[in-house]
């Protein structure tokens, strides 16, 4: 006789929020590294000379979330919480870290879904009486909200020392003299 193990409510709701991220790092995937130059300007606001000049970076941009969707993507197809709870972080403070740094849609795009799925995940896999385990959700959350914060400090310090030189109303102009 098998035994199949017990699937909470909780873990089947982080399931479906990993699904929902997947798909979402997807598209942003095929926003900026396929349909970049047609619809970027619309969706991002921003002029089509900007569109233009940042094609390639925006390309790599998209790889990394398409990176991001295919670990969520193994993640569920093992039924693997350690790798959902992973990759659900990852999003959540890259999340962070663009909006501080980019834009504060940001927020409902990447930070709130991955922050719910990694709330249902770890609740919904690791025990919750058991508080010597490190797994513990409240331990995992602590976590999560402690890598929250380092990451907008170091978002704070980037975009106010690194890129304070970079004007946010007109794009900056990048010369061949720039790399000399």
């Amino acid at each position: 006789m098998e035994i199949k193990p017990h699937i909470s409510g909780l873990a089947i709701t982080g399931y479906v929020f990993c699904g929902i991220l997947a798909a979402i790092h997807i598209y942003i995937f095929t926003l900026e590294a396929i349909l970049w130059k047609k619809r970027a300007a619309e969706v991002f606001r921003l002029p089509q000379s900007t569109v233009d000049a940042g094609a390639s970076l925006a390309a790599n941009q998209g790889f990394y979330n398409l990176l991001l969707a295919v670990g969520l993507i193994w993640g569920l197809a093992e039924l693997n919480p350690d790798r959902m709870l992973f990759f659900s972080a990852a999003i959540f403070t890259a999340g962070i870290f663009g909006a501080i740094t980019a834009s504060p849609r940001i927020l409902f795009v990447q930070v709130i879904p991955g922050l719910l799925a990694f709330i249902f995940i770890a609740f919904g896999f690791f025990p919750t009486n058991v508080w010597s385990y490190w797994k513990h959700p409240l331990y995992l959350l602590l976590i999560l909200i402690g890598a929250g914060l380092v990451t907008a400090i170091l978002s704070f310090i980037i975009e106010n020392v690194f890129l304070k030189t970079i004007p946010k109303t007109s794009p900056r102009q990048i010369s061949p003299n720039d790399y000399l």
